[in-house]
């Protein structure tokens, strides 16, 4: 097992600093891409399409999770609760341990996440899962804090022209956001 490590990408916004930290501080990085929260169907293609451009004009690899149908984190997470922070301590824990999953199946010794450099995620507990995930799967969790850097690389992707999201990525963070914007507006629709 080489000193590789797969990185879960959550968007490409969040994408940048992590990814160019990595490759400076280990031999090998690849992606990974599993999100099966994102919503509606055309978010998560937008989100996917510009990973993958951004890939592209790296020449970065990435590796694909197994299919997960939005029907089914819906119906799991509502075992969970749909309120914060339970909705996203099983979405989460559900996306770093397919990660750690990923990583062991395809030999990578380190796994980590792009959530870490999002100043909107709730950072602790990411970590927290994280290291637990690393206990329960063999694999090793690489912590480091990315928030100072992440708006030197959202500035980065938007010179590039990609896709950025304006919430989450799940319904219910959609429905809170359109909630803060009617709020803004009194009321009025945008």
């Amino acid at each position: 097992m080489t000193n590789s490590i797969l990185l879960h990408h959550c968007c490409v916004v969040c994408s940048p600093k992590v990814l160019e930290y990595f490759q400076k501080n280990l031999p090998s990085v690849v992606g990974f891409w599993f999100n099966p929260n994102i919503y509606p169907e055309d978010e998560f293609a937008r989100r996917q399409n510009a990973l993958e451009s951004y890939a592209r004009l790296l020449n970065y690899r990435i590796i694909y999770g197994p299919e997960y149908p939005l029907t089914r984190w819906l119906t799991e997470v509502e075992k969970y609760g749909t309120a914060e922070p339970e909705r996203c301590r099983f979405c989460y824990e559900l996306r770093l341990r397919m990660t750690a999953e990923a990583a062991k199946e395809n030999g990578f010794k380190y796994f980590s996440t792009t959530l870490l450099s999002s100043p909107y995620q709730k950072h602790e507990l990411v970590k927290e899962i994280a290291e637990s995930v690393a206990r329960t799967s063999g694999r090793e969790f690489v912590y480091y804090d990315f928030r100072s850097q992440f708006y030197t690389g959202r500035n980065e992707i938007a010179k590039l022209g990609l896709y950025r999201q304006k919430y989450c990525g799940c319904q219910f963070s959609y429905k809170d956001r359109l909630k803060r914007e009617k709020n803004k507006t009194g009321g009025k629709q945008i």
